[in-house]
Formats: C-alpha cells, sequence, structure tokens
C-alpha cells in the first residue's frame, strides 16, 4: 500500500524543492504551492478514514465483512446459505479507490493421489481432507461404458459404485460452491482410488488488482458483477 507517511514524505521533498529565500516570490508559481498544501494535508486524511471494518448492507441472505487494516492488509469473508468464502491480501489507494489484492494463487480443487487394487464387485473413490481425513458429501461421477454412475461420500470420504465395466474416469461435484472438477483418467485394473480436496482453493476469493469505489464512509464492490455493486458499510 502507498502509505499516507510516504506520501506526506514525497510531497514534502517536493515542496522543500521550491522553498522560498529571501528576494525570490516574484518568481514563485502559486498555483503548484497551492496544491501541494492542499495534498499534504488532505491526502493523509483520507487514508485514515479509509481504514477500518465495513459490512455488506442490503442483500438478503448474504453475510459479509471487510477489514481495512492501517497497516495495508485487508480479511475479507462472505457466507452465502452453506458456502462460506474467505480472502486475504493487501490494499492500497489509488484517488477514491481502494484497490485488493489477494495474497493466494490459484490451484486445483481436487488432485489425484493413488490408486489400489481393491476388492472386486466394487469401486470406491475416495476423497481426503488435506488433514488426511474423508469428507463426506462430494457427489463423484464415474464414467464407464454407458451412463455415468453418481454416488456421494460418506462421513470416511467413501463413494461406493458397483464394479462397472471399463470405468475409466471419475468427476467431483461440490454443489454447495457450484463447483465441477474433472474428470481424472483411472487405471480400469485397480478398484480404490484417492483424491484429495483442496478447500482453500474452492472457498478462497482471489482478487487480483480489484476496484472498490469509495465514497464518504461506503465502499462498492462489482466482483460479482458490474450492474449490482455490493454495499459495505463502515463500522463505528
Amino acid at each position: 500500500m502507498f502509505a499516507a507517511s510516504e506520501g506526506v514524505t514525497s510531497l514534502a521533498r517536493a515542496f522543500a524543492h521550491h522553498r522560498l529565500k529571501p528576494g525570490q516570490i516574484q518568481g514563485v508559481n502559486m498555483k503548484t504551492l497551492a496544491l501541494l498544501l492542499i495534498s499534504v494535508t488532505a491526502f493523509p486524511l483520507f487514508a485514515d478514514n479509509v481504514a477500518g471494518h465495513y459490512v455488506l448492507r442490503g442483500v438478503m441472505e448474504v453475510g459479509s465483512e471487510l477489514w481495512l487494516k492501517p497497516d495495508g492488509n485487508f480479511e475479507f469473508m462472505l457466507a452465502y446459505g452453506a458456502a462460506d468464502y474467505w480472502a486475504k491480501g493487501t490494499w492500497r489507494q489509488e484517488g477514491s479507490d481502494v484497490i485488493l489484492h489477494s495474497s493466494g494463487k490459484e490451484e486445483a480443487p481436487f488432485r489425484f493421489l493413488r490408486s489400489e487394487p481393491g476388492k472386486p464387485g466394487r469401486i470406491r473413490v475416495w476423497v481426503i481432507g488435506q488433514n488426511g481425513k474423508g469428507v463426506a458429501n462430494i457427489h463423484v461421477h464415474l464414467l464407464a461404458q454407458g451412463e455415468p454412475l453418481e454416488a456421494t461420500t460418506t462421513e470416511d470420504g467413501a463413494a461406493v459404485f458397483p464394479d462397472a465395466p471399463k470405468a475409466h474416469a471419475v468427476a467431483f461435484e461440490v454443489r454447495v460452491y457450484e463447483l465441477q472438477a474433472g474428470p481424472f483418467d483411472i487405471d480400469p485394473s485397480n478398484k480404490d482410488f484417492y483424491f484429495e480436496i483442496n478447500g482453500g482453493a474452492i472457498t478462497q476469493v482471489l482478487f487480483q488488482d480489484e476496484h472498490l469505489t469509495f465514497d464518504g464512509s461506503t465502499l462498492l464492490m462489482r466482483h460479482w458483477g458490474a450492474d449490482k455493486p455490493m454495499r459495505y458499510e463502515k463500522e463505528e
């Protein structure tokens, strides 16, 4: 972030460059001096006013908060139904805009871990969290000869299918986040297939120089649609 103190320092240097000495009044551009003085006094006040805690207003069934920290970092959260989103990163000012940039990077929501021979008569697709535990309620699609088969993972993370001839790929669906991933090719000679789910990749919002308009004590976000700005009001 372009800190207020840095702005004051640079402007002060510019002002010092135009410092008057006795007998030099006639050559001074008074308009330049006035603009410099206004910038020095106004910019820090704008920076101080922007930092703070903002809460989304006026959107039914959605809760969201944004923290703009004085050190130039931000935290963001949004909850819609059973879906929770978050972001962390840095923020800066450009004129009347606040610009967010997430610190995370884009990652795949699922990745293949391994396959095992398993037992004949069934096919199991395991979904494991990054903590090593099974993840429930993930919809799994097994692509085989004929129509795809569908099953949902249980508490141990397994989706169980009947042994399907020519099973060749697996796809995933996380309906609460409207996410689809895959298909992933599988070895038809094996029966157990293990995948890891990256929850952070699904729930993190990647702001890439996202411009929010600052208007007094309000921030307008257009990340989810330019025609439907989301209004965040500053909490006192």
